[in-house]
């Protein structure tokens, strides 16, 4: 069995106004990657290709080895690939109007034949699971923001995803928060054997264990590599942000 989940290729969008261009990545089984860029660089946009939020002009998605058509799928089929995919938006984007239990429910009762009480069961084992014990009426509003992201992970796990996409998965948590989120995806990864990718500014990850690390700017990767060989990178952007984490 191969141990690439996740393979992006020629992708530029969306149709009617590309702001990304020629976009192709992969990721790994039990392993993350890491798609790196400043504000405006096309991060987010390469993300809503992925979950068909947007149409594609060019390019495929392989998830699994089944292959989707980033310029445009039916209905069905557009729901089965976004099953394939946990995310974490960035702040979480939590259901206000719901329980926190209700939101880590929603994708099991959405996607599977669960009951609501297999459902609740589920979603509190899930909790569980990312480190997290709340009251069963708790709403998010009443968490902070690193439970939040807690209960978001919680939820992308739901149905037990082969690819976790994470956007800005620690912005505004403290540098404490932070290190204990990334501690518990890394402990819950080894499990679960997910891959994983993030999309960020923070140059941080790519100094951790990340397999690869796409950088972009202008809707371009502009290099990719692991760190010790983007260190060598002659890319100004590149350059620029392992520079800013080497400082900080």
């Amino acid at each position: 069995m191969s141990d690439v989940v996740l393979e992006v290729s020629g992708l530029t969008g969306p149709d009617e106004s590309p702001a990304i261009f020629d976009i192709s990545l992969n990721a790994w089984r039990a392993r993350t990657s890491v798609v790196l860029g400043p504000i405006h660089s096309g991060k987010s946009i390469v993300m809503r290709h992925l979950l068909a939020l947007e149409e594609a002009r060019t390019g495929s998605i392989v998830v699994e080895g089944e292959r989707f058509d980033a310029r445009g799928e039916s209905d069905a089929v557009v729901r089965r690939m976004r099953t394939r995919f946990g995310v974490i938006f960035e702040g979480a984007a939590l259901l206000s109007r719901l329980t926190v239990l209700e939101n880590v429910e929603l994708p099991l009762l959405e996607h599977t034949h669960a009951t609501g009480d297999e459902a609740r069961q589920a979603a509190q084992e899930l909790l569980s699971e990312v480190g997290l014990t709340v009251a069963q009426d708790a709403t998010p509003g009443e968490l902070d923001r690193a439970a939040q992201r807690r209960v978001a992970l919680a939820r992308a796990l739901a149905l037990r995803p082969p690819v976790l996409l994470l956007d800005e998965p620690t912005q505004g948590l403290d540098a404490h928060a932070a290190s204990e989120l990334d501690r518990t995806l890394r402990h819950l990864q080894e499990r679960g054997g997910f891959g994983i990718v993030i999309f960020t500014r923070e140059a941080r990850y790519a100094f951790g264990n990340a397999k690869r690390v796409y950088v972009m700017a202008e809707g371009r990767i502009v290099d990719s590599g692991d760190h010790d060989s983007l260190a060598d990178s002659e890319h100004p952007v590149v350059r620029g942000l392992l520079r800013r984490r080497g400082s900080e």
